[in-house]
């Protein structure tokens, strides 16, 4: 873009850049819709890229470059780790953004010495090393960042087959176990998190409870049960921590509880079970038997709207984090639950601050 036509688009902006801070705040956007139900779910915010915590217009910032104009371009994963700090990998950039939510500040794998990424798709860490670990389905590997900077990489070798098209990680903290699932291979493969070396593996290509066809996104809960996002079953699967299967819910359909196509997938503090469809553009909760609850979302470009949305994470406040890839953003909810009131009561509690003179 030439700097006249910035100059041109930027005085097009003037009012909204002078004006927007003075901008009435908009209404809470809940769902269920209906004002006669109780909210569950709360819209929050997006994160677009480098310009998440600046002050600045987005729009000024998309024409006039600098910092903010490090922005996402085809984000794919997302996940939050246990100090609220959000990664997002970005398979057009090739790069996984980092959001420190508690310093504001935003860099990226790149910045931070990670040279080879190729197509980024999942992320995970795990709290007790310090290690980062984000599957690269270009190279068919996991890329393992050391809490010293170092970088090794997992390509299944020590495994029955090396990796095809790796794309959910995960990590079972009390277990001990790196689940990555691969793909083509129609299969979870578990790894020891601290030696890194193969372990197991999960599943086989199929339709019957604990087969898979064409797995992608994984997450696992407190108790160290392991979900599995079946795409091309249009199902979810769970396992126990020892990796013996559970249970099964959904089918392909179009009615509620049923998937088009499902895609991340992540499980709050109360049990409940998000997933995200990229063929109906929204989101649905599952209760931990299976059972839908409520959905949110739609598709469009606004608040809280969201088209071909991907990754998805939950972090430990109940937040929900999803990737809408089309919308080149992450976009943030509060499920309004037992950790929200406890906010609130934390909030109502605290002496009110003093207007400035």
């Amino acid at each position: 873009m030439s700097m006249s036509l910035k100059k041109i688009l930027l005085a097009l902006f003037i009012p909204l850049l002078v004006y927007g801070c003075a901008a009435k705040p908009l209404p809470d956007l809940v769902w269920p819709q209906d004002p006669k139900e109780i909210p569950r779910i709360k819209y929050v915010k997006a994160y677009y890229g480098g310009n998440a915590f600046k002050e600045a217009n987005l729009a000024a910032e998309l024409i006039l470059g600098g910092e903010g104009s490090f922005l996402m371009k085809k984000p794919m994963g997302a996940y939050v780790d246990h100090e609220g700090t959000l990664y997002v990998t970005d398979t057009a950039v090739q790069d996984v953004f980092v959001f420190n939510q508690s310093k504001k500040t935003t860099t990226s794998l790149r910045q931070m010495g990670v040279r080879e990424i190729n197509k980024p798709i999942a992320i995970a860490s795990d709290e007790k090393t310090g290690r980062i670990f984000f599957t690269d389905s270009f190279a068919n590997w996991v890329t393992v960042l050391n809490k010293d900077g170092s970088v090794v990489t997992i390509d299944a070798a020590d495994a029955p087959e090396k990796f095809k098209q790796p794309t959910g990680v995960a990590v079972d903290p009390v277990k001990r176990r790196l689940y990555v699932t691969d793909t083509q291979h129609h299969n979870i493969k578990v790894f020891d998190a601290d030696t890194l070396k193969y372990v197991s593996t999960i599943g086989t290509r199929g339709k019957e409870g604990g087969q898979f066809n064409f797995p992608s996104h994984i997450t696992t809960d407190k108790n160290g049960r392991l979900y599995v996002t079946d795409t091309q079953n249009g199902r979810v699967e769970v396992f126990n921590n020892e990796g013996k299967f559970i249970m099964a819910f959904g089918q392909l359909g179009d009615l509620p509880g049923m998937f088009g196509r499902p895609k991340g997938i992540g499980v709050d503090s109360e049990g409940h079970i998000y997933i995200a469809d990229a063929a109906f553009n929204n989101i649905q909760i599952f209760d931990e038997e299976g059972r839908i609850l409520l959905s949110f979302g739609g598709f469009g470009e606004g608040r809280g709207e969201m088209i071909l949305p991907a990754g998805l994470a939950v972090d430990r406040d109940d937040y929900i984090y999803v990737v809408d890839s089309w919308g080149r953003r992450v976009n943030i909810y509060e499920y309004l639950g037992e950790k929200h009131k406890e906010r609130e009561a934390r909030a109502a509690s605290q002496p009110p601050v003093p207007k400035k003179p």
